[in-house]
């Protein structure tokens, strides 16, 4: 009997367990199937940048990202693990899933090599190394730790690579090359035809950019010999802008006079300069230069000047605009004032701006034509014999040339 009684127990008990083994697997599979899933392909930021809610929030197969509420105590300037909640609640219960986050130093250092990462060396010169800059965004300034690899044979033409590495205390190395090309072809020995700065000391020129809105063009002071003067001559701004002194050179230039929107202010343009600190000059000078002085003297006569301008007025942004070409009459018959010396003069001018980390204008490329020349319709006739001042057409495609190739200071 008593066993019977135990089979008896045992046959209505396992319906039972049956029905509790059921329900524990139900409530299992409503637990598990719905669940918040939280896709975060970024879980690893750089220090400063911060973090962000790059996610995507998936809750019983549909998309919930929009309705999931994002909870944490990241600190971007604090390198370290932090977590990141995220809740959801469906109108029943609330869900939640946990990204654990890491901010890192992960950012490389970067190189920034003076004069760009591509130039041109004259067979023969010698190759100075122009200067880098390596910053790095934890360790800062860690331009000492640059480590150069590669030669350039000055005697032997052809491409050589120079490479730059420098590796922070995070162990993210930062890595920059230079395309050298050394080559017989001279800005000195070119023909006034063939004449171009392209490759020489492109970081210094100037580039294309947006056009200037009114605001920068009317910022700048117009400053110079009589080729500043006939920006205003030509109506193409206005004589508020204009500090000038005709017949001026790179040797008279430290003590005469110039005039100031066309009054004498009994001042030299260095002095004016450092009494009015102007937001910006662009300076053209160097016309009457050409027919009276040797490039090496015009050269150390400019150098002195800009070296003295920026000493009185740091903040001023200067910008040096190259000598403008001449009618192609002034090559001939031996000329103390030549297309030929007015090119050999504008690429030593780019070679010391280059030098000084001063802006060169190089607006004579858009005034040629195909002979290297002033073009005809952009010179001014003067008792019926071509000059060297440009005519309001010409002025105006200066005006322009300057105007899409904005200075921004770094």
């Amino acid at each position: 009997m008593a066993r019977r009684r135990k089979k008896l127990k045992l046959k209505r008990l396992i319906p039972v367990l049956v029905v509790l083994v059921l329900i524990i697997f139900g409530i299992y599979k409503l637990i598990t199937h719905k669940k918040l899933i939280i896709d975060q392909k970024t879980l690893t930021y750089n220090i400063g940048e911060g973090y962000y809610d790059n996610f995507k929030a998936t809750f019983d197969k549909e998309d919930v990202t929009s309705k999931v509420k994002v909870t944490n105590n990241v600190n971007k300037d604090k390198m370290g693990t932090y977590t990141v909640t995220f809740e959801y609640n469906d109108g029943k219960r609330t869900y939640k899933a946990t990204k654990e986050v890491t901010i890192a130093d992960i950012a490389a250092p970067v190189i920034t090599l003076k004069s760009g990462d591509s130039m041109m060396v004259v067979l023969g010169t010698k190759f100075e190394e122009p200067g880098y800059t390596a910053i790095d965004n934890v360790d800062k300034d860690v331009t000492s730790s640059v480590k150069t690899e590669g030669t350039v044979d000055v005697n032997k033409e052809g491409v050589y690579t120079l490479k730059y590495t420098v590796t922070d205390k995070a162990g993210n190395k930062g890595i920059a090359k230079r395309k050298v090309t050394v080559t017989k072809t001279s800005p000195l020995t070119m023909s006034v035809k063939d004449f171009s700065l392209k490759g020489f000391y492109d970081d210094a020129i100037l580039k294309e950019t947006e056009v200037a809105d009114s605001t920068y063009v009317n910022e700048t002071i117009f400053a110079g010999d009589s080729t500043a003067l006939y920006y205003v001559m030509n109506k193409c701004i206005p004589g508020t802008q204009l500090w000038h002194k005709e017949g001026v050179n790179l040797e008279t230039v430290f003590t005469q006079k110039i005039y100031i929107n066309h009054q004498a202010s009994n001042m030299t343009l260095v002095e004016a300069i450092a009494s009015k600190k102007p937001k910006r000059i662009l300076l053209s000078l160097g016309t009457n230069s050409v027919a009276t002085m040797e490039i090496d003297y015009f050269i150390t006569k400019y150098e002195e000047l800009l070296k003295q301008i920026k000493e009185k007025s740091p903040n001023t942004e200067l910008i040096v605009q190259s000598i403008f070409p001449v009618d192609i009459s002034y090559d001939t018959g031996n000329k103390k004032l030549n297309n030929d010396k007015i090119n050999k003069m504008n690429f030593r001018l780019l070679e010391l701006c280059n030098k000084l980390n001063v802006p060169f204008l190089n607006t004579s490329e858009v005034l040629k034509n195909s002979n290297g020349t002033l073009k005809s319709e952009y010179g001014r006739n003067e008792k019926a014999t071509p000059g060297v001042h440009l005519s309001q057409t010409g002025n105006k495609v200066a005006l322009d040339y300057f105007k899409n190739h904005i200075y921004k200071r770094k």
